[in-house]
């Protein structure tokens, strides 16, 4: 092994760390702004109204909420548990984790400015898959009983939903808005870091033949597949995956294989899955994982 060409290449790693962070840095400052600005809002009041209408309707407004929602997977759960003992059905609160799980505003931004060369047309067939994959979980949740999706130790509110209806949106601090901006900044900034750095890695040490023939287009549904079952392990957050699936991409990955792995990636990783349990029972987890995953693998086969 020649050593020593991999510490002459260190210059060159860090060189192109350097360049990729220049890159996704302002959308990523765009991204966490958006998303803060809306948490100053009476947001369990808003979905809660839109989670209430007729079964049809209230399954598009939760995907539709749920995508715009700035609240990652641990944060959505609470609000999730409160809206059903408050009587809400569950088929529109799977639909609404769900997709606060695939997508946020953050995210979108992130995909425009990270992948290169289409990144608004990946964000945006992104953004159309989420909606298809969690109205479809939410419809198919209205058919099965709820013995196999809620754990049977979940009690209701004896008021119903009252008292999320007299919540008033927030008051608007300032000081409290950059601090939770920069929180935010912190944590998200640390999985893209992460990212960017495997990334370079993949670019630069990894010849780009053996990504091409994993995951390239010619490999059909097994690279899709792959590509899926590759984002459970390596997916740590949405904006770390962001310059991982671009280098992967930029090696030979096809596009309908980068969008599994975001896909799949975001919503079966271990650590949300087991805040989920506080809700779900094991065998909808379960369920909810295999329809992630070959959702993504047929939309991935669509979108080549």
């Amino acid at each position: 092994m020649d050593w020593q060409w991999y510490l002459e290449s260190i210059p060159i790693l860090l060189e192109h760390c350097w360049k990729t962070l220049m890159n996704i840095l302002p959308f990523l400052a765009i991204g966490i702004l958006i998303g803060e600005l809306l948490k100053f809002t009476s947001w369990t009041k808003i979905i809660y109204r839109a989670v209430s209408r007729s079964p049809f309707f209230s399954v598009l407004w939760a995907a539709v909420i749920g995508m715009v929602s700035p609240l990652c997977t641990f944060g959505t759960i609470p609000v999730v548990m409160q809206l059903y003992k408050s009587g809400v059905n569950v088929a529109p609160l799977v639909t609404f984790l769900a997709a606060s799980s695939l997508i946020n505003p953050q995210l979108f931004v992130m995909t425009v400015g990270g992948i290169s060369g289409f990144g608004l047309e990946m964000a945006i067939v992104l953004t159309g898959s989420v909606f298809v994959i969690s109205v479809a979980l939410g419809l198919i949740a209205y058919v099965v009983p709820i013995k196999y999706i809620v754990r049977n130790n979940v009690d209701l509110y004896e008021d119903g939903g009252s008292e999320i209806e007299n919540r008033a949106s927030k008051m608007f601090f300032f000081k409290k808005y950059f601090l939770n901006c920069a929180k935010m900044f912190k944590h998200v900034g640390f999985y893209v870091l992460i990212g960017i750095f495997i990334g370079a890695i993949i670019e630069l040490y990894i010849p780009k033949v053996w990504i091409h023939n994993a995951l390239g287009a010619h490999q059909g549904i097994r690279a899709v597949l792959f590509a899926a079952v590759l984002g459970v392990p390596l997916y740590a957050c949405g904006g770390g995956a962001i310059p991982l699936a671009n280098s992967m991409i930029a090696a030979g990955m096809s596009k309908g294989s980068g969008l599994a792995f975001f896909i799949v990636g975001s919503a079966t990783r271990p650590a949300p899955l087991a805040a989920m349990a506080v809700l779900f029972t094991p065998l909808f987890l379960v369920a909810y994982s295999l329809f992630l995953i070959i959702s993504s693998v047929i939309i991935g086969m669509i979108y080549w």
